[in-house]
């Protein structure tokens, strides 16, 4: 049961939410049918990118193929392609884009909520020690689960609004059509791939953690381990759509400046 949990993630990384994050790309170009063929070349170069690295990689690999898994693949590979040739790809992301923006920023506003959480758990900590001399190791450990949970829960709504680190100098200064050249290189041959990679090896991570509900090495601590493990899957589904829709800002911005 968990196996197949595992296997329906790598499913729906490699069928479903691929071929998503190439219909930005798809919709550079005006004729329907070419944007099919592109849509299905770029799915192509990704996927081999990203396995390839899966297997060079230590203790990593690509998903194992299955009926299941190209069953999936084709549906949402053939389904993309079918739907970008009859309304073409433009129109099919600008569809697409606001309400998965709207999920991201969503789940980001409502991680907020665990950030005060976190906050008064810490404080509690430092009263209940220092003032009354009580150590509880499940208060300790509901730091460590919320600080993991706005991580990952927040991750991709920073991407989406800007927040996150960046180490690029130029980029702040830059022109508005530079900007979105580094969007769009840093979504396609950095995060579609990690995203993708970590996917991947989350399936099986994560079922072999609920198939023993992996919880604390301390007797008094949280049982929920198997828990914040879910949260990693979720983590790069959340990135993966925030670049969805970073990818289709660039994809605009660069149509409408070389218009």
């Amino acid at each position: 049961m968990l196996t197949a949990i595992g296997d329906m993630l790598n499913w729906a990384a490699t069928g479903l939410l691929l071929p998503l994050l190439m219909l930005p790309l798809a919709a550079f170009i005006r004729n329907k049918r070419v944007a099919a063929l592109f849509f299905l070349a770029a799915i192509a170069i990704v996927f081999g990118g990203a396995s390839l690295f899966a297997i060079l990689a230590a203790d990593l690999r690509p998903p194992i193929l299955s009926i299941g898994l190209i069953a999936t693949c084709l549906a949402g590979v053939l389904g993309g392609a079918a739907l970008i040739g009859a309304n073409g790809a433009e129109a099919l992301t600008r569809k697409i884009a606001p309400p998965i923006e709207s999920i991201v920023r969503r789940v980001g506003r409502a991680s907020l909520y665990l950030i005060i959480a976190m906050a008064l758990a810490q404080f509690a900590a430092v009263i209940l020690r220092y003032v009354f001399g009580l150590n509880f190791i499940a208060v300790q450990e509901s730091i460590t689960y919320l600080h993991g949970a706005v991580f990952l829960l927040a991750g991709g709504y920073a991407l989406l609004t800007d927040d996150h680190v960046r180490v690029d100098i130029f980029y702040r200064d830059a022109p508005p059509r530079r900007k979105a050249m580094v969007d769009l290189a840093g979504t396609y041959l950095l995060m579609v791939p990690f995203c993708l990679v970590t996917l991947w090896a989350a399936g099986p991570y994560v079922a072999n953690s609920w198939a023993v509900r992996e919880g604390s090495m301390e007797q008094s601590g949280i049982k929920g381990v198997y828990l914040l493990k879910t949260l990693i899957p979720i983590y790069a589904t959340l990135l993966l759509l925030a670049g969805f829709a970073l990818a289709t800002r660039a994809v605009e911005t660069l149509r409408t400046r070389s218009a």
